[in-house]
């Protein structure tokens, strides 16, 4: 008994898992997960950040980008598994969703197929499917397609909403709440999102690196609870003493025009007709599937905030 627990000690103290998105909000998380279980960790970075940096000596450091498949494929070498976090959620001048998402998942599948990688772990989005509306998701399902096609294994994670200390989304509502002198809502705020922490999900998504039953699985991942976007400001309200603050709602139509116009002018634009589908759309699921399989619980986007928001 003992033979075998050393050997498994060893086995995973060896294993090799290349990260791509290792600096971003999400994957700065998840490699922490990962260094914990003990695996080596090769990341990919376009642009040196101070993240990754003082990591240097537990990570081995691979400059390139998605687009570059020459650094794909020395960044995977020796890896048995590939975790791929690249995506954008608004497009730039130099950034599409079909470049960066679509036909950069592409470059990641023949990279890791050149380089006898085993199994992809993807973070795609809670929405994504053949017939969405948005850009935004039809490229995150080409990137998902990519995958399953690949021939080699995978696990599909689509998260709804991702939060945390360090997050875009629910720091900018904290923002408008605190500076704002009413607190704009787009539409009738009764759109759902099941905002999920972002330290459960990457303890989820490091965990299925040790579960087989999580091959050529889709997981689709939510919070405790699926929330109206007024009931999050509720929450944000209570968790900055804010509670007084009135909100000021603004037509969907005449937002979509403003959209339009900041498109036209700014990349990327602040918000985009694209993010308005998606949030018409809502993000919800049954987040019961995920932690039976894993047996988690996830908490609540209350709880969580109250946990690292200063009044």
């Amino acid at each position: 008994m003992s033979g075998n627990s050393q050997e498994t000690s060893i086995r995973e103290y060896e294993r090799r898992v290349a990260i791509l998105g290792g600096s971003g909000f999400i994957g700065s998380s998840l490699m922490f997960y990962l260094m914990q279980l003990g695996y080596q960790l090769h990341a990919l970075y376009n642009k040196k950040k101070p993240e990754l940096e003082s990591l240097r000596n537990q990570i081995k450091l691979f400059q390139g980008s998605i687009d570059d498949e020459a650094s794909l494929r020395a960044c995977f070498e020796g890896c048995d598994e590939v975790f791929h976090l690249v995506g954008i959620i608004a497009e730039t001048r130099d950034k599409t969703f079909d470049k960066t998402v679509a036909q950069g998942t592409q470059k990641v599948v023949a990279a890791a197929k050149a380089a006898g990688v085993k199994k992809i772990y993807y973070l795609s989005a809670l929405g994504t499917a053949a017939d969405a509306e948005s850009k935004y998701h039809q490229s995150k399902w080409a990137a998902e397609q990519a995958i399953v096609n690949s021939g080699l294994d995978y696990t599909i994670f689509r998260p709804s909403v991702v939060f945390g200390p360090d997050d875009a989304f629910i720091n900018m509502i904290l923002k408008m709440v605190r500076l704002a002198p009413l607190v704009p809502v787009i539409g009738d705020g009764k759109y759902q999102m099941q905002p999920v922490y972002v330290e459960e999900l990457c303890a989820v998504m490091a965990d299925a690196t040790r579960r087989d039953f999580t091959s050529k699985k889709i997981y689709e991942i939510g919070g405790a609870e699926p929330l109206t976007y007024l009931e999050i400001l509720d929450i944000i309200k209570r968790a900055t003493g804010m509670t007084r603050k009135s909100n000021i709602h603004l037509p969907l139509g005449l937002m979509r025009v403003v959209a339009a116009v900041l498109e036209k002018i700014m990349k990327p634009a602040p918000f985009t007709r694209d993010q308005l589908k998606m949030m018409a759309a809502g993000s919800t699921c049954n987040q019961t599937i995920v932690e039976k399989e894993f047996g988690v619980k996830f908490s609540s986007l209350e709880f969580q905030i109250l946990s690292y928001v200063e009044k």
